[in-house]
């Protein structure tokens, strides 16, 4: 998944409460707003000063979900898109990325498909 366009899972969007930890290249990152959630990704905030780190391809090892109502299995994932990342040198306030899920074991992909599918049933409630 190289571009957003390619979405095939539905995504919830998540509130302020909703964040993720991981480790990039030996430097752990903790309390990573994310804006949605799929089985297949998220898409997170992060200050912009730290963006230059997150160039697509990059790899995020021990990905956690730190929300209570989510599984606390460890996750792969990749940067798949950056967006507000300004390559002149400008302070952006912050960036967003998608982040695509490589790899999640089994337990913890059935414990985020059975929060997706309660999150999305209520959200089909409200409409």
């Amino acid at each position: 998944m190289n571009s957003h366009g390619n979405r095939r899972d539905t995504r919830v969007v998540t509130g302020p409460e909703f964040t993720i930890a991981f480790t990039l290249q030996g430097h752990a990152f903790q309390d990573i707003r994310i804006m949605n959630l799929s089985v297949g990704g998220c898409f997170a905030l992060l200050g912009g000063r730290t963006a230059r780190f997150f160039l697509p391809g990059a790899t995020l090892d021990g990905l956690v979900l730190l929300h209570p109502d989510l599984p606390k299995g460890p996750i792969r994932a990749a940067v798949a898109y950056v967006l507000g990342y300004s390559t002149s040198g400008e302070a952006t306030d912050q960036v967003g990325m998608g982040l695509q899920f490589l790899s999640l074991d089994a337990a913890t992909r059935a414990a985020l498909e059975a929060w997706l599918a309660i999150a999305t049933a209520g959200q089909a409630g409200e409409g």
